[in-house]
């Protein structure tokens, strides 16, 4: 049992030091070796979109992967493209002529754009030029379709085929119907139509294995079989191990000691601890630790391309750091979360909390959370960690919207006292991003357009209070260079005991932008500076 020294572990740390101090395999009465290396396992299937979801089991691997090197020990991160999976559905935006693919491995199925050699390669190379934004640890990469073509798992499926007996037995204690005489561990690819799901086993005899090639039902689509009949070595013919027995065969292979799942896999029934079993009864090599972790949502609902609200990785490039994603998905793994672009104000502002905690700015007098958002930052981060910001991603969607050039934008921080010379190029980065964001993703409440003049309506909306209460603020901007903790203090006194701080507030927007409701008031005069003045001057 954990004891309470090691309860307060960040989650990868708790992770890092089972795998560490762990001396037993599972379901075997066996000690584990001590490894010269510690390999940590990623991997993506080619066979569906490449979102953002898809990274949240990399970023946590190489936490993970992070956490074991912080402990001291060497470690590895991999990554592993499962393009031979068969392609389920045509993908969005690929000719219908293209569902006489289904069913093949993704590695064969053609590039649709024709720049690559395959569907699988256009998108892997696709996704590799964005992965190492969000994944900035070192990663060898495989293709599991490159490594059948080399033989790799040759010795992996002879050990399986020798010991089918135990591999079935440990599969048919949790399954409701036993699996079927004659199945295999391992399935061939048709030698007539390429299809990877359609062979069907009829007998297996020896080293060979009879099939016929039939239909295949996905959950929506049908990958057509030819009807061919033909014969097949698994030692020496085109073909994969089935997934309750590959993926054993990965761990042993690339002496895996980690690798993440989601939640879904924790029941003792799942892939993961069939495999966990498997590898260690058969292939006597000890199970990994797994990293289990919840799925994300999207606005509440799950992502999918045919919804629309699919977020791929370039795409969150356009509006937020790699680092942001990364903290993100470095939370609590088992919690549920749904994102949604209109709170992505508010994951900056937690962010930029954790970046100030950790480099000391601010504390936290809870020290247990402290510790653990101060470990959350530093491992989303680079070798070197962000610099705090003081300038907020609200305030930069400001700065986007009022003003087109970058040094007008930077006198205004110098104006606010958000201006840092050191972090200059991280400022306008943060700007660029915000204003993508608000023409992107943002409510109507974060998009804003300064009025040319104040209107009649307006005018005739303000109460002669207002008025004269706005007239004292504009000769109050005009009086001198303030900085924005001393206007804020400054301009209270003159409501205070004449007007409900929300009424000055209420016609001091809608003078500036026809509205009720907008920025922060002093941060946004600050920044319009005269022109704030002149409307206010007007009203």
């Amino acid at each position: 049992m954990m004891n309470e020294e090691k309860k307060e572990l960040f989650w990868a740390d708790q992770i890092a030091d089972k795998i560490i101090s762990r001396d037993k395999f599972r379901y075997a009465d066996k000690k584990i070796p001590k490894f010269s290396e510690y390999v940590v396992k990623t991997s993506a299937s080619i066979s569906g979109v490449l979102h953002i979801g898809r990274l949240s089991d990399s970023v946590r691997g190489a936490s993970v992967y992070r956490a074991l090197n912080d402990a001291g020990v060497k470690a590895k991160l991999i990554w592993v493209a499962e393009d031979m999976d068969p392609l389920r559905k045509i993908p969005e935006g690929v000719p219908e002529s293209y569902a006489k693919h289904i069913g093949e491995p993704v590695s064969t199925v053609p590039d649709p754009d024709g720049c690559h050699k395959s569907y699988a390669e256009h998108h892997t190379s696709e996704y590799f030029k964005v992965l190492h934004e969000f994944v900035f640890e070192d990663m060898e990469k495989y293709s599991m379709q490159e490594e059948y073509r080399k033989g790799s798992f040759r010795e992996y499926i002879k050990k399986l085929m020798d010991n089918l007996e135990l591999v079935k037995e440990v599969q048919n204690r949790h399954r409701t119907n036993p699996i079927k005489k004659g199945w295999r561990p391992w399935t061939p690819i048709c030698g007539n139509c390429g299809k990877i799901i359609t062979p069907q086993i009829i007998m297996s005899e020896d080293e060979k294995i009879r099939y016929v090639c039939r239909d295949y039902a996905f959950e929506t689509t049908t990958a057509a079989g030819c009807g061919h009949k033909g014969e097949a070595e698994p030692l020496k013919d085109a073909g994969k191990l089935v997934w309750k027995s590959e993926w054993a065969a990965q761990w042993a292979k690339w002496k895996i000691v980690s690798e993440g799942a989601g939640k879904e896999y924790q029941v003792p029934n799942s892939a993961f601890w069939i495999n966990a079993e498997i590898v260690e009864k058969v292939l006597d090599f000890p199970s990994p630790e797994p990293i289990f972790y919840e799925h994300i949502m999207v606005d509440g609902v799950k992502m999918s391309a045919s919804l629309g609200n699919v977020i791929y990785p370039r795409d969150w490039l356009k509006v937020a750091s790699p680092q942001l994603l990364r903290y993100y998905y470095n939370k609590r793994l088992m919690m549920t979360r749904s994102f949604s672009w209109k709170e992505l104000p508010q994951l900056y502002d937690e962010y930029d909390g954790a970046a100030k905690l950790y480099a000391g700015k601010i504390k936290n007098e809870n020290e247990r959370e402290a510790e653990h958002l101060k470990r959350q930052f530093e491992i989303s981060n680079r070798k070197t960690a962000d610099k705090p910001l003081e300038m907020t991603f609200t305030h930069a969607s400001m700065l986007a919207q009022t003003f087109k050039e970058e040094k007008s934008a930077l006198a205004s921080l110098r104006k606010t006292g958000h201006y840092d010379k050191e972090a200059e190029k991280e400022l306008l980065e943060r700007i660029e991003k915000a204003g993508n964001w608000v023409k992107m993703h943002a409510p109507d409440e974060y998009r804003f357009a300064v009025v040319d003049s104040v209107s009649e309506e307006v005018k005739g909306k303000l109460s002669a209070k207002q008025k004269k209460a706005l007239k004292e603020f504009a000769a109050l901007l005009r009086s001198k260079e303030w900085r924005q903790k001393q206007l804020i203090s400054e301009t209270e006194k003159i409501f205070e005991g004449k007007l409900k701080p929300k009424e000055f507030f209420e016609a001091a927007y809608l003078v500036l932008l026809g509205r009720e409701k907008g920025p922060r008031l002093i941060p946004f005069v600050l920044t319009l500076g005269e022109r704030a003045a002149e409307l206010f001057e007007s009203a």
